[in-house]
């Protein structure tokens, strides 16, 4: 759609310059992380009605969606993997 378009083309700079810092700060692993721990959280959330963890969990859904889409298009399986691989150095 004409949005998608106009959002990809808002974020690609932040998008690319993640991509190129990724391998050593581990961001988008982080990110995944702390979107999975928190996962239990949302159907408590529901039942409560809290939507402000709700809309945070969509938020952080769809940032990890647009991510994806930049890291699948632009890289190859092995960059792909240098990315999941992170560690953190002592």
């Amino acid at each position: 759609s004409a949005d998608l378009k106009l959002l990809e083309e808002a974020t690609i700079s932040v998008c690319k310059s993640l991509v190129e810092k990724n391998p050593q700060t581990g961001n988008l692993g982080s990110l995944i992380k702390v979107f999975l721990s928190r996962t239990k959280e949302l159907k408590i959330s529901a039942e409560c009605q809290n939507h402000l963890f709700i809309w945070q969990a969509h938020n952080a859904l769809f940032i990890i969606c647009c991510l994806l889409k930049v890291f699948v298009s632009q890289m190859s399986e092995e960059e792909l993997q240098l990315h999941f691989t992170y560690e953190e150095k002592a």
